[in-house]
């Protein structure tokens, strides 16, 4: 951004009173001093809607937006924690996939390129699962499938795959939760469309 600078010298003796000052004067004055505003403005470059990808899922601090799925004797939960949503498994039972958290209702398309990119960090070392499946009988894998180790500060993670095998408007992207016990933070989580 190019910033504009003009330098006035007012000298307020050889000014006028106000009632002599005409309509034209104090358009002036007002132009000369909102004018460098309205430059730096128009140099400031609109975001172009097009050129930023549609992010596909719901706001990853919103519980609403996700499912916590316990199943058999895996238990855990689910809370915010600021801008992040945060999952602990208190008990796991041998079978992975006993707890888990996603958000539904995914529109994936055959043969589309996804990228997924998320923060995330654990209180304590734990191995999870990142994975995109349908969200109906019989849960197949749709073409993401990532071993995770997040250490105990947030890293950035990204992800691109090529969905195969979805279903119309529900697939589901997600954490499976039931390798490990322990707590696993996540923020701005995105899916969106490869350019």
């Amino acid at each position: 951004m190019r910033a504009h600078r003009w330098a006035i010298r007012v000298d307020f003796e050889a000014w006028p009173s106000l009632e002599t000052l005409s309509m034209k004067t104090l358009l002036c004055i007002a132009l000369l001093t909102f004018f460098p505003l309205t430059v730096l403005a128009q140099d400031t470059p609109a975001k172009d809607a097009e050129n930023e990808a549609k992010n596909l899922l719901n706001p990853t601090n919103d519980p609403e937006s996700w499912v916590f799925e316990l199943n058999d004797a895996g238990d855990g939960e689910m809370k915010v924690d600021g801008d992040a949503i945060v999952f602990e498994t208190t008990e796991t039972t041998g079978t992975d996939w006993h707890v888990q958290a996603y958000q539904p209702e995914i529109d994936l398309k055959d043969d589309q390129d996804y990228v997924v990119k998320f923060q995330m960090k654990a209180a304590k070392p734990v191995e999870l699962l990142l994975v995109a499946g349908i969200n109906e009988d019989d849960w197949h894998e749709v073409g993401l499938h990532e071993v995770l180790s997040p250490t105990e500060e947030f890293e950035d993670y990204e992800f691109k795959f090529t969905a195969h095998d979805t279903v119309d408007k529900n697939n589901r992207v997600g954490f499976v939760l039931g390798i490990d016990k322990g707590v696993v933070s996540v923020k701005d989580m995105t899916l969106t469309e490869a350019k």
